[in-house]
């Protein structure tokens, strides 16, 4: 099935319940498998609230669009959700608490839908990632943010270097996830306007992005284990940031 320019399709219960309850405007049209009517009444009852038409698909239908993907026979055409430009950051770097995710080089759709979900889950004001050879909002990062996506802004910056800078002049601190670093994670003090920058899977930050971090932190394991998955580790530290302002 081909989508306009502008649309895509969604697959996966969760994210189709905050895209209906969110912004229902954008929702052409809900495809249910046949059989499973009964099991979805709750999102059907919402999108014929809203406005939204129903469609009864075939088995043949979901697998030729989500091939590979457990689309559990339910899925959604909606408009595709807006990524936000650095000009977003200039509209919130003057709060006095901030608090940011940067994503350099991350190219796991799975990696970074599940960095979504814990940046929103630990109120995450925005979630930054570079242009180039970064993964970007795609429908599997949405579907594995599990309704996160829909939540956070999601800004993609053409220079990182250049971005941390502005934070840094702004008041931001940045704090730079390394395996190489002697802080660990739950030794700082982290400031109220913050940013916590995670590396990519198999190589971490880049050189000029660590050297352009403020401090550098690390998640101390046993001798046996190497590193976490990208978004474990920022699942940790996150709510350790969370932990420290419940605290104050």
């Amino acid at each position: 099935m081909k989508n306009k320019s502008n649309q895509e399709m969604i697959c996966g219960t969760n994210i189709l319940t905050q895209i209906i309850e969110l912004r229902p405007e954008s929702v052409s049209c809900l495809f249910v498998g046949g059989t499973k009517k009964l099991k979805f009444s709750s999102l059907i009852e919402k999108a014929t609230k809203n406005g939204i038409s129903i469609e009864e698909k075939n088995n043949d239908f979901f697998e030729e669009n989500f091939k590979g993907i457990n689309h559990q026979n339910v899925a959604i055409s909606c408009d595709k959700r807006t990524e936000e430009s650095e000009s977003y950051l200039q509209k919130i770097v003057e709060k006095d608490e901030l608090r940011l995710l940067v994503l350099d080089s991350l190219s796991d759709p799975h990696n970074v839908g599940a960095c979504i979900r814990s940046a929103a889950a630990a109120s995450v004001d925005a979630v930054i990632v570079p242009k180039n050879r970064s993964c970007h909002l795609t429908p599997t990062v949405r579907r594995i943010s599990s309704g996160a996506s829909e939540l956070i802004p999601f800004v993609i910056v053409t220079n990182l270097v250049r971005t941390l800078d502005f934070l840094k002049k702004s008041g931001v601190r940045v704090y730079g996830s390394d395996l190489e670093a002697s802080q660990p994670y739950d030794k700082v003090l982290y400031t109220s306007k913050l940013a916590l920058v995670v590396g990519s899977e198999d190589k971490g930050m880049r050189r000029l992005t660590k050297e352009n971090c403020d401090e550098l932190i690390k998640i101390e394991m046993a001798d046996k284990i190497e590193s976490l998955n990208a978004s474990v580790s920022t699942g940790i530290m996150l709510f350790e940031i969370v932990r420290q302002n419940n605290l104050n």
